[in-house]
């Protein structure tokens, strides 16, 4: 109507022109158009109001809903593909939720720090700090209260003729000022007031009393003394009574996820008895001693972690007398915001975590699934423009703008993503199982619970990632110009865009080899190390915790089982991951003090691990004599610079920590003792005789009946300890458990690298499918003037091979440097060359030439009368 009018106007100015002439025809046409502003006629600056956008976008999604249905094998490819991807995203979103949920529950959270201790030369900071910090910081204006919690109370938990074994931690009364732990029973403000009182977790409490009220109740406390790193390795394994202690408050841990892990919260006011009768190590006043005590810090509202710092290096300077000692050189204290703790891990943390870095290689691993997926969408949503192009273009000619074409493809795309995600969540349910039966995941102890708040997130991504798939695709369809998509469809694609679908293809094929290779890498490392040489012997080697039991009186009762050949003690178990160092040097010497590991044995323990003396004898029959003497390894008398191992024996040793000297009775060859992962060359190692020390029991069997031979070694050890269970690992597994690690790691990679093929093989799939269906005639054609089925299953594979082709040739080199580079930093490592990578290669082209032929091959041997009837 408005172009009417202007049409009517401009011809009655030109009729006037003539009549009237210029000047009066112009003012007679300025006062027309005023006579038309009238809003009826004037043209909205804007979009129109009266617009149903939702029957709009309802209408985007139900065309999207159709083309899915239309293009099924496309749709399939793209909603599996995504389905795959976001299901690995998702399940990984369930872990940092959990993770992240650690301690969201406490009300002053924000307010709350834990202080971290450093020195000069550490790797990691410290979780502890030293044990009178928490009452020297109390006093500071910007704080406004502390507390600190010890670890140490390790065994069992005893009420009539129930026992539990427990680990807890000393608390004062300052506890429930920090931290906001409801109560199932008792008082917080008491409960960690008196002397010998306790608070325990619902768990414990359940077992111990059943459905009977826990408050008021008595239980005892036999301690084993927990081992925890320790500056001086100061452990007992003899089993104390600790006495009696009441039941006065308890705490349901598993309803509220913490950093902090416990069975028993014990009251400090219950330190200076324990440390009277001999029970407890006196730290009361130990400045050099940060090892062992959990400090927080409440800061008063408006307080900043800058003012708290201030306040720590402030009472580093004016302890430092106190401070000063030779493992406290460069001693530092620093605050960490509570929400940050679990988010990482450091020195003497109080529970085992995922480090940050991990989670941000999990996700990087997600990222490049999710993007090998999207690229899948993007691949053949461009593949299939050829056959929208007509759809374009009479949407453009009946007024549709592009920014309508944009909106309709985006919706496609984000339908897509939510079915991937329907698909997703089932895929999930199978992943949390998978995922809990790792190894690694006894020390994680994730649960993976769902959250509300998930729920958002997983859609949130599921529309995320449909928008990242499908914006290139819109744009790219949405450009198409009215005229030149109306016309023959061959002519609307051009040698770039199929370019760009190669290099598409082709990147996702790199990616694939890349983990393909690292995949199989990883695997001949684990493989490696399950087969090296340790240099002792651990099969038919059974190691039994003596869990406080008197190591003699235990040896004598398995001396009588026929079936046991020879039996040893140690504290700790060579090569399973558990390591302690002592600090000596040679007598008289002016030299610093050498770090060198230590092994505390009995003098059976190197026959019984098979472990060949090189020079001197084992230790000495006299026990007072024998505590004062040491074997060595090889690598000491290399490190020292003796030219023989005969040349240690008799040598003495002064150790930094006080003590007898140390006599050097026999030198051992060399066996490994710390992790194949930790270190190449075996250190410098010295084995104590130190009763005190053993933990273990190691009872070689002769017997061929194993089983047998167990039952009876349990038998015999409940006569002598009826209350603990009769623990025990076989060394030769043991040793295999220490590298199960790596194996989640293999397990992890080759899931990843079968979605990476898997995707990329869909993708391939997919865009084989299409292009044999546009060249269907072509072939019918072609047969029908005698070409054979090979030479037309070469012509539609061509592109592909070559596109595969390129991509081994880009991603082998990849794959070699970037994983020669991190297995050059990985000690007792693998050889690792180019048969490997080749494999790997080899591994790809076979999953290629498998897709691209499933599709050429039935093309090709098509009848010619079904292939010229095709549309």
């Amino acid at each position: 109507m408005r172009i009417y009018i202007e049409g009517d106007l401009i011809e009655l100015h030109q009729e006037r022109v003539e009549t009237l002439g210029k000047r009066k025809a112009d003012l007679r046409f300025a006062w027309d158009v005023l006579l038309l502003f009238r809003p009826g006629i004037i043209r909205p600056l804007g979009f129109t109001p009266h617009l149903n956008h939702s029957a709009m976008y309802r209408n985007y999604f139900k065309i999207g809903f159709r083309n899915l249905l239309k293009y099924k094998t496309f749709s399939f490819i793209n909603i599996f593909g995504l389905a795959l991807a976001m299901s690995v995203s998702m399940l990984i979103l369930m872990m940092l939720a959990e993770q992240t949920s650690s301690d969201q529950f406490h009300e002053k959270k924000d307010r709350i720090y834990r202080i971290l201790s450093d020195h000069e030369g550490s790797r990691n900071q410290y979780a502890t700090s030293p044990q009178p910090l928490a009452a020297e910081l109390a006093s500071y204006p910007s704080v406004e209260a502390t507390t600190r919690l010890i670890p140490g109370i390790g065994g069992d938990a005893i009420f009539e003729d129930k026992t539990k074994g427990i680990n807890g931690l000393f608390a004062d009364p300052g506890f429930f000022r920090l931290f906001s732990f409801p109560l199932e029973y008792g008082d917080p403000a008491s409960a960690l007031t008196a002397p010998y009182s306790a608070i325990i977790t619902k768990e414990l409490a359940t077992l111990l009393f059943r459905d009977e009220s826990p408050l008021g109740k008595t239980i005892q406390l036999q301690d084993q003394r927990t081992r925890i790193t320790d500056a001086k390795d100061s452990t007992q394994t003899v089993a104390l009574d600790w006495g009696n202690f009441t039941v006065t408050g308890v705490i349901d841990r598993e309803r509220y996820p913490s950093h902090l892990t416990f069975d028993i919260l014990v009251s400090d006011s219950s330190m200076p008895s324990l440390i009277t009768a001999g029970k407890l190590e006196d730290r009361r006043e130990d400045w050099t001693y940060f090892f062992r005590t959990y400090t927080f810090a409440l800061l008063q509202e408006g307080g900043s972690p800058e003012e708290l710092n201030a306040n720590l290096n402030d009472i580093v300077q004016r302890r430092a007398e106190e401070i000063k000692a030779d493992h406290t050189k460069g001693f530092k204290m620093a605050s960490q915001p509570l929400p940050d703790v679990a988010l990482g891990i450091v020195n003497n943390d109080t529970s085992f975590r995922l480090p940050m870095f991990a989670y941000y290689f999990l996700i990087g691993l997600a990222l490049a699934i999710l993007a090998s997926a999207c690229l899948n969408y993007t691949n053949l949503s461009i593949a299939r423009a050829l056959t929208r192009a007509k759809e374009i273009g009479i949407r453009k000619v009946t007024g549709a703008f592009r920014k309508n074409l944009v909106a309709q493809f985006l919706s496609e795309s984000v339908l897509t993503a939510l079915l991937a995600l329907a698909i997703a969540s089932l895929l999930l349910l199978a992943l949390i199982p998978f995922f809990k039966g790792l190894w690694v995941n006894q020390f994680l102890n994730l649960q993976l619970p769902f959250f509300p708040s998930l729920f958002l997130g997983f859609i949130l991504l599921a529309v995320v990632v449909g928008l990242i798939a499908g914006i290139y695709p819109a744009l790219f369809l949405s450009g198409y110009q009215p005229i030149k998509a109306l016309k023959s469809l061959s002519e609307t694609g051009g040698a770039g865009k199929l370019r760009l679908r190669k290099l598409l293809g082709v990147s996702q094929f790199v990616v694939s080899l890349f983990f393909i290779t690292t995949s199989i890498l990883i695997y001949n490392q684990f493989k490696h190390y399950m087969a090296f040489d340790y240099g002792f012997q651990s099969e038919n080697i059974v190691n039994i915790q003596l869990q406080g039991l008197d190591y003699e009186k235990l040896r004598g009762e398995f001396e009588r089982i026929p079936g046991v050949s020879t039996i040893s003690a140690c504290d700790i178990i060579p090569a399973t991951g558990t390591n302690n160092n002592s600090q000596i040097r040679v007598l008289g010497e002016q030299s610093d003090y050498r770090s060198v590991g230590i092994l505390h044995i009995d003098r059976n323990f190197p026959e019984n691990l098979g472990i060949e003396m090189l020079a001197g004898s084992a230790f000495s029959a006299n026990e007072q004599l024998a505590e004062s003497q040491i074997l060595v390894n090889e690598a000491m008398a290399k490190e020292l610079g003796y030219p023989s191992a005969d040349a240690m024996v008799g040598l003495q040793f002064e150790s930094k920590w006080g003590g007898p000297l140390l006599t050097v009775a026999g030198v051992v060859k060399d066996f490994r003792y710390k992790l194949l992962l930790n270190e190449h060359a075996i250190a410098p190692l010295m084995l104590r005789y130190d009763p005190k020390q053993f933990q273990y029991v190691n009872v070689k069997i002769a017997s061929p009946d194993l089983m047998q031979t167990l039952a009876e070694l349990e038998g015999h050890w409940k006569k002598l300890d009826p209350v603990h269970s009769f623990s025990y690992q076989f060394l030769d597994e043991e040793i295999e458990a220490t590298h199960r690690g790596l194996f989640d790691v293999v397990s992890i990679l080759g899931f990843v690298s079968f979605l990476a093929i898997f995707i990329a093989c869909l993708g391939l799939l997919g865009m084989t499918t299409y292009a044999a269906e546009r060249k269907t005639k072509e072939v019918g054609i072609r047969k029908f003037l005698g070409a054979d089925n090979f030479s037309i299953t070469l012509l539609l594979s061509k592109g592909f091979l070559q596109m595969l082709a390129l991509s081994i040739a880009l991603g082998a080199p990849l794959s070699y440097f970037v994983n020669k580079l991190w297995l050059e930093n990985l000690p007792n490592r693998v050889d690792f060359g180019l048969g490997t990578v080749l494999l790997g290669s080899l591994v790809l082209l076979a999953l290629g030439v498998l897709t691209i032929s499933s599709q050429t091959i039935r093309v090709a041997r098509s009848k010619v009368a079904d292939t010229l009837k095709v549309e």
